[in-house]
């Protein structure tokens, strides 16, 4: 990155105005954390100085765990003990992101001894997105010791924690995790449905009840009967939970939910019909759903359609008919549904060949490689359509996606906070930068005064998930050259905060996300650097080939 307009490093961010310069500032410590040397001497420095503000060491920390590694666990792990509680939470989350699962067996002993809530949960978390393994196998391990919490805890927010904890665990390393019905292993139904109606710990229960097998024939009632009196994005979670047991006896409460005007519940009733492929009602209702007006049921009820379903032939002709609707993304849902049913369209996918749309492109081609015709993609692959070209060579020579190596890290860092203007085809969204993540702040301040940002799309919307920006092309290539580095922080992924997409550690680039519902199974995952302050109704009607026709940087406070 070169940042023509930054400031030289050692002047004052805006958060930190007023801080006295005492050993370290704390730009230093984000520089030599962005250049990812956990030796250099100002870590030390930092963690040694006797009057170090408090805030400058808890950036230490943090900073220290987003460099991560061996060598940053004996540095953090001594504040877990500290007697300021922000440290030992800046600690339990340091140690959380360093991803060094043997640091686990300090947070287990913090825990057994930590008072306040907070840290409590902190270090519940921390467990399960570390992926805790016991130094020794006769030692219970990240599943064990957050169960134990969940069925025998009485502090609400260490019982947080471990759900939430669990709950990643669950999402991100399935392969550590036992049957529930493992000794050890198995979780108390009966104090999970109190978590559930409990509103401190019903968001984390109903994603770790989604993400899980817990739910069966026997304690189905139980659960159906708290559905009712859940916050909608509960009971978003709790339908597809409930779903998953592919019961018959949920099928009348998906129907009961298929037009909710939330979208996150609506969205789960009509993908949920997917666990009853073999249910004329379930097929039935799909037909039932892509009635509907709105763009969002009709293209979650297209990608829902199994390829059995299309044997009927009113579903069919009913799909076939969305090929001539005036909107470009439910039309290429049509297609791609017919295609997985091997009715897809040749003519029509010639057509769109030559299309300027994205979205007709992305199913042409899909139609092509569904066809594994060698000769035809060979010759695709030299198509000036830049989405053609790209899917035939994927199809040829499947090869997985890589990041590009690492950027230099500059020495100049802009103003922080700063308030950015993504002008779209739906209408404005205005975002504001924060200052403890200024690498990605100043790397998407300088895309943006570049000019990167103008004409490009949001290639991938998930309804009740994400819409993810910075796609040149409009199949989610067209990236920069290079690669930051994440600096993840304590902040959630809640609706309308802005993420880093990237592929890995330290792989992000360009594209960014904005979430459009509450996606805590990230939360220390992917770097959150700004956040929706208007527009976010803007954000949340974004479909798949809307573009940011212009963005801009409005002020740098």
């Amino acid at each position: 990155m070169k940042h023509g307009y930054l400031l030289v490093m050692g002047l004052v961010l805006a958060s930190f105005a007023g801080q006295g310069r005492a050993c370290v500032h704390p730009n230093d410590i984000y520089y030599w954390a962005d250049m990812r040397d956990a030796q250099h001497y100002q870590f030390d420095e930092a963690l040694n100085c006797d009057d170090l503000p408090l805030e400058t060491l808890e950036t230490t920390l943090v900073s220290l765990g987003r460099i991560g590694g061996e060598e940053t666990v004996g540095k953090i792990t001594p504040y877990l003990q500290h007697d300021n509680s922000q440290i030992r939470y800046a600690a339990a989350f340091a140690l959380e992101v360093a991803k060094v699962p043997s640091a686990g067996s300090a947070i287990v002993k913090a825990l057994n001894t930590e008072q306040d809530p907070d840290v409590q949960y902190r270090l519940a978390l921390s467990l399960g997105n570390m992926a805790y393994v016991p130094p020794s196998k006769a030692d219970p391990g990240a599943q064990q010791v957050l169960t134990q919490i969940i069925n025998h805890d009485d502090s609400t927010q260490k019982i947080r924690g471990a759900i939430h904890g669990l709950m990643i665990l669950a999402t991100f390393y399935r392969d550590q995790i036992k049957s529930f019905d493992h000794e050890g292993a198995a979780l108390d139904i009966q104090r999970i449905l109190t978590f559930l109606r409990n509103q401190e710990t019903q968001l984390e229960t109903s994603y770790l009840l989604a993400r899980t097998s817990l739910l069966d024939s026997d304690n189905l009632p139980e659960f159906l009967e708290a559905l009712p009196d859940l916050a909608p994005t509960a009971k978003a979670n709790l339908i597809r939970a409930l779903a998953t047991t592919k019961q018959r006896q949920i099928l009348p409460t998906l129907i009961q939910h298929l037009d909710s005007e939330h979208i996150g519940v609506r969205v789960n009733a009509i993908r949920s019909l997917a666990n009853f492929p073999s249910n004329p009602v379930a097929s039935a209702t799909v037909l039932q759903a892509l009635a509907y007006d709105d763009v969002i049921s009709q293209v979650t009820a297209l990608k829902t359609i199994k390829k059995d379903w299309l044997q009927s032939s009113e579903l069919l002709e009913n799909v076939k008919a969305k090929l001539q609707h005036s909107n470009s993304w439910i039309q290429s849902e049509a297609m791609q549904a017919l295609i997985r049913a091997d009715k897809g369209s040749e003519k029509l996918a010639e057509q769109w060949l030559e299309s300027k749309d994205p979205n007709h492109q992305r199913a042409s081609i899909a139609y092509f490689v569904q066809q594994k015709q060698t000769e035809r993609l060979k010759a695709l692959a030299k198509s000036e359509q830049a989405i053609i070209a790209n899917g035939a060579k994927k199809a040829l020579t499947p090869e997985p996606e890589t990041a590009n190596e690492a950027s230099k890290t500059d020495d100049a860092l802009p103003q922080l906070p700063a308030i950015v203007e993504l002008e779209t085809t739906k209408g404005i969204i205005t975002i504001e930068l924060f200052a403890d993540t200024p690498y990605t702040s100043a790397n998407f301040i300088e895309l943006i005064d570049n000019g990167f940002y103008n004409d490009t799309y949001f290639h991938r919307v998930i309804p009740n998930f994400v819409v993810q920006g910075g796609s040149k092309v409009g199949d989610g290539t067209g990236n920069v050259d290079y690669s930051i580095r994440e600096e993840l922080s304590y902040r959630s992924h809640l609706p309308g905060t802005v993420g880093m997409a990237t592929l890995g550690k330290d792989t992000g680039g360009a594209q960014f996300f904005i979430n459009t519902a509450p996606n805590i199974h990230l939360d220390s995952n992917y770097t959150i650097f700004g956040k929706v302050i208007d527009g976010m109704g803007v954000a949340i009607k974004l479909e798949q080939n809307d573009k940011v026709i212009k963005a801009k940087t409005l002020t740098r406070k």
